[in-house]
């Protein structure tokens, strides 16, 4: 898979056009975007990475994740967001310990919708 930005992740099945859109999204990302999602992509990853039957298809530059469960597995669901969430709210309070602004993106509960 290729990162697309805040589209989410390309695969390799995927139409060229796709992957010519995601590169153009990634290109007009200032650098403060790019920032934040590379938080929030590392946070959705590692939470995937604790709930197996959890998967992320598309990060939004808000923070917002589409995801989808295996077969009828969607147990993990709850925790799943929990973690996003607490991790989102551990790297607000990272920066806020540094001295460093904490983007408004990270004070927001972000909408994860289970396709």
């Amino acid at each position: 898979m290729l990162r697309a930005g805040g589209s989410g992740y390309i695969t390799k099945d995927s139409a060229p056009q796709e992957l010519t859109t995601a590169a153009r999204k990634v290109a007009n990302m200032t650098p403060e975007q790019k920032a934040m999602h590379e938080i929030f992509v590392e946070t959705a990853y590692h939470c995937e990475s604790r709930y197996h039957t959890i998967h992320v298809d598309q990060i939004g530059l808000d923070g917002g994740l589409q995801i989808h469960a295996d077969a009828d597995s969607r147990t993990e669901y709850r925790a799943f967001v929990s973690c996003y969430v607490d991790g989102l709210k551990a790297r607000a309070e990272a920066l806020r310990k540094s001295g460093q602004p904490v983007p408004e993106a990270l004070t927001r509960e972000p909408d994860v919708e289970l396709d």
